[in-house]
């Protein structure tokens, strides 16, 4: 099997190029050309998400120039068998092959094909309506039947949704199973999950750790209750506060840490964080080391733990989009993202004073009246971010949180820290470098992780 996996060429169909304008990001130019932010990175060697205005990008195979059309249904034609009856025979017609571009979903695609959603579930073997740009649909002619697919029951109120996530090679996991599982969840082909995990030939070894799609059930979300992300400038206990609200409700929603060009260890403005990333919308983060700019508690972004330390709370999301504040132990198996911070300023909807604080801060510096931000959560689906410039001490930052709603909230980093961003725009600027921020980012489309 593995020889003649080495021995398949594929023909690589010309590059399609681009030219960076003003405003562009890897994220946006991605999102418009149906290609991946690490493809764009490995097409172009490219190092970080710096662009310049006027670069040319190599952005992968051209799109096609039109949507795949699709058939109509087959004429009925009437058969005769015997004197007495009368037999309806269909033609029978291949499904259309259709290829799923940004701002499509499966209701947009079923309604052009005079289909149900139903239907194009079925006929694709899909037990949710989730689906990614680039992916390949079979669209079934109106009238078609399609059998049910045999999908395995799940309890209720529960979906299946594809999970990245990284596995440890078993000792009787071999290339050819896991590129199958690859293949069965996530439409990968062999050539696909060798690019996925940066594999020159097709083999894998016990021990190994790749990053494998599941088909995990997750909880069906809510329906929304309001916009995906909304900011307001207003008052709050006579404090001048910038208040961005989250409904995690919306599937295409991602929160992450947001890191400089050089990672770990490096620093850069919030504003500049903002540019790189693409973000709607941008705070600063946690606090770090004043000379080497690690983070001096837990971080988690898209399943991979990148920092530790000694800070005891955190915010974790799951891959779907649930929200917690509190502990973990620093297990934080299945979560997608976790940012580390504190101390706990309000704890179910209670305003903690310093002595209710954990023995981790007890730096004097983090009491002075100083620039805040902060990050809470009316809900597990209602995240609310925080930033002012007026000096508050920790208590009055609670307090602040509290009256908009918090139920739980984090203290961020503050002072010359502080800073905002939305849409790429300086709310707040941050006077020095930070080492990460928090950005949300919306109509993401992109794989979701989860810590093994």
């Amino acid at each position: 099997m593995i020889s003649t996996l080495l021995a398949l060429t594929v023909a690589t169909p010309a590059l399609a190029a681009v030219t960076v304008k003003k405003g562009d990001t890897l994220y946006n130019i991605s999102q418009r050309n149906g290609v991946s932010v690490p493809r764009l990175r490995a097409l172009n060697n490219l190092k970080g998400d710096f662009l310049k205005v006027g670069q040319v990008l190599n952005v992968g195979a051209p799109k096609p120039k039109a949507h795949v059309a699709l058939k109509p249904a087959a004429k009925t034609v009437a058969v005769k068998k015997a004197p007495v009856k009368t037999a309806t025979v269909k033609k029978a017609v291949q499904p259309a092959k259709y290829t799923v571009r940004s701002g499509d979903t499966l209701s947009k695609i079923a309604k052009r094909g005079q289909i149900s959603v139903a239907t194009l579930q079925r006929a694709n073997k899909l037990s949710g309506t989730l689906i990614r740009v680039g992916q390949v649909l079979s669209v079934p002619s109106p009238g078609a039947q399609v059998a049910a697919a045999a999908v395995p029951s799940l309890p209720p109120r529960m979906e299946a949704r594809t999970i990245y996530t990284y596995r440890t090679v078993g000792v009787h996991d071999t290339f050819v199973t896991l590129s199958a599982v690859a293949q069965r969840n996530a439409k990968l082909s062999p050539a696909q999950f060798m690019t996925l995990n940066k594999l020159s030939v097709p083999w894998v070894y016990p021990g190994m750790k790749v990053l494998l799609p599941m088909r995990v059930p997750v909880p069906i979300p809510p329906a929304p209750q309001h916009p995906p992300i909304t900011l307001n400038a207003t008052r709050v206990l006579g404090i001048s506060v910038q208040v961005i609200k989250v409904d995690l409700r919306h599937r295409d929603v991602l929160v992450s840490p947001v890191l400089p060009q050089q990672g770990i260890g490096s620093s850069a403005r919030v504003n500049t964080l903002a540019k790189l990333s693409g973000a709607a919308a941008v705070i600063n983060g946690s606090y770090f080391h004043p000379r080497s700019y690690v983070p001096a508690g837990d971080l988690v972004v898209q399943g991979k733990l990148l920092s530790w330390g000694r800070i005891p709370v955190a915010l974790s999301i799951t891959p779907d989009n649930r929200a917690h504040i509190g502990g973990s132990g620093g297990n934080w198996a299945g979560v997608e993202t976790v940012v580390a911070s504190g101390p706990q300023i309000v704890v179910g909807g209670v305003v903690q004073t310093n002595a209710g604080y954990s023995a981790v801060f007890r730096d004097p510096g983090l009491f002075r009246r100083a620039a805040r931000s902060a990050i809470g959560l009316s809900s597990n689906r209602d995240l609310i971010l925080v930033s002012t410039l007026t000096p508050l001490t920790t208590t009055e930052m609670g307090k602040v949180m509290a009256r908009l709603g918090a139920r739980e909230a984090l203290l961020l980093d503050g002072g010359s820290s502080t800073g905002l961003s939305w849409n790429n725009r300086p709310i707040l600027p941050s006077i020095r470098s930070v080492s990460y921020g928090i950005g949300i980012f919306v109509d993401y489309a992109g794989r979701r992780y989860s810590r093994s």
